[in-house]
């Protein structure tokens, strides 16, 4: 949904105006985006229904406007926390960011062979990102290329000063498995895929290509995979949510690993499918980006 020249005028809110304008700014800005951008909108409510069809639930008209609606304006307050929140402290965690068992993280790393993060275009991946470096995690996040430079570059700046390692997808995977070895976390989106390295894999019970390279990371590593989530809350603090790690040994290889992160995204996203942001049909293939 958003362009260089959202994200610029994200920047600016966020930097100037007080954390409650901020947001009431952002959410009346996405909600002329939600009015005049009816690809995104039509999109976003087909992508909640097949969700809600998933649950069980035949969604009522009125139910998908609002549902679709309320992910517009929660994309404009991630805009918003993206340029707000820069280095985090552990005041800063205190205050708003809940963490649910933060022992599964922990015991993870102390097995020393690194941890892949996988998570979601869902709730503040970035911010979530933030948080484990706060935590005294090194994180390397994985990132897709940006259409523009100018917006690539932008996004890069603002990824590096919460002290993430940004590696671009398509880069040598060597690297991401040096990054395992010395103990590090690399984190992956995990509901869309950029590559040709993909699995076609059931979620919300329509096939789709999903992405590969975290079951593949894992089995060659030797390193477990941990679904990782930052969910907002009604409040508009966070709750980071570790799920229990998926052995690097599972049985049924790279395809019982996928399944396993699969669950992880229906769970999580089936709960709150309009803190899902993805503006696009995505049960319709998108063309592969280049690096």
């Amino acid at each position: 949904m958003a362009g260089y020249l959202s994200y610029q005028m994200a920047s600016g809110i966020s930097r100037t105006l007080p954390a409650r304008a901020a947001y009431w700014v952002g959410l009346r800005i996405a909600d002329l985006h939600y009015l005049f951008n009816r690809r995104a909108r039509e999109a976003v409510r087909g992508n909640i229904r097949q969700v809600f069809l998933w649950r069980g639930i035949q969604p009522a008209r009125r139910a998908l406007r609002g549902h679709a609606r309320k992910t517009f304006q929660h994309f404009g307050k991630y805009l918003v926390d993206f340029f707000r929140f820069t280095n985090l402290t552990a005041r800063d965690l205190e205050e708003r960011v809940s963490i649910e068992h933060p022992e599964r993280l922990a015991e993870a790393v102390r097995r020393g062979r690194g941890v892949v993060v996988v998570t979601a275009h869902f709730g503040n991946w970035e911010i979530g990102g933030a948080v484990l470096h706060a935590l005294g995690y090194p994180v390397n996040a994985v990132v897709a290329p940006e259409r523009l430079p100018r917006l690539e570059r932008l996004l890069r700046r603002q990824r590096e000063r919460r002290g993430l390692h940004v590696v671009q997808l398509g880069q040598s995977a060597r690297a991401l498995l040096r990054s395992l070895q010395r103990g590090e976390i690399v984190a992956l989106l995990a509901d869309r895929d950029f590559s040709s390295g993909h699995r076609v894999i059931e979620l919300f019970g329509k096939r789709v290509c999903l992405p590969r390279g975290a079951a593949w990371l894992a089995r060659r590593a030797g390193a477990p995979v941990v679904p990782v989530f930052l969910i907002r809350q009604e409040d508009d603090t966070f709750l980071l949510r570790i799920h229990p790690p998926i052995p690097p040994d599972l049985a049924g290889g790279e395809e019982a690993t996928m399944r396993s992160v699969r669950d992880s995204l229906e769970r999580e996203i089936g709960e709150r499918p309009y803190q899902w942001f993805l503006f696009h049909d995505f049960w319709k293939p998108e063309p592969a980006r280049s690096a």
